[in-house]
């Protein structure tokens, strides 16, 4: 069965902005999970969150585009009441971390990829950095 593995929010602005730090990090791990035949997946209210940002940083059309190929090659976790009561009650560090915990442990993915060292830390998904994520999840 192939690995399933969360992208969190800054990994997917990462993707897209060339001038963040971790541009070319987050290209190979995308690189790296589509090789392996992982399922990336991601929450469904990050695909608002990264709209949003590209939209303010870029051009509308430029989000859309973002967000249409998000939609082509992720799976999109369900945001619902249960997540949503979830992310309230956890012990991440904002709601935000909260949702996205949450929609990782109930699709009970693999991994859940970070760049926030703070977050998911008592998460039974396992975090990974971008970093690691690529070493370790690279095709053998």
């Amino acid at each position: 069965m192939a690995t399933k593995v969360m992208l969190d929010t800054n990994v997917l602005l990462d993707f897209f902005e060339t001038p963040r730090p971790e541009h070319a990090t987050s290209l190979a791990l995308v690189d790296a999970l589509k090789a392996n035949g992982a399922t990336m997946c991601l929450a469904a209210t990050s695909l608002k969150d990264v709209y949003y940002v590209l939209t303010r940083r870029s051009s509308e059309p430029a989000a859309r585009r973002a967000v249409e190929s998000l939609l082509a090659t992720m799976e999109i976790l369900p945001v619902d009441e249960t997540c949503c009561h979830r992310a309230v009650t956890s012990t991440e560090p904002d709601f935000e971390d909260g949702i996205i915990r949450a929609a990782a442990e109930l699709a009970q993915v693999d991994y859940l990829v970070s760049r926030d060292a703070r977050a998911f830390v008592g998460s039974r998904v396992p975090r990974l950095s971008p970093a690691v994520a690529v070493k370790e999840l690279a095709v053998s």
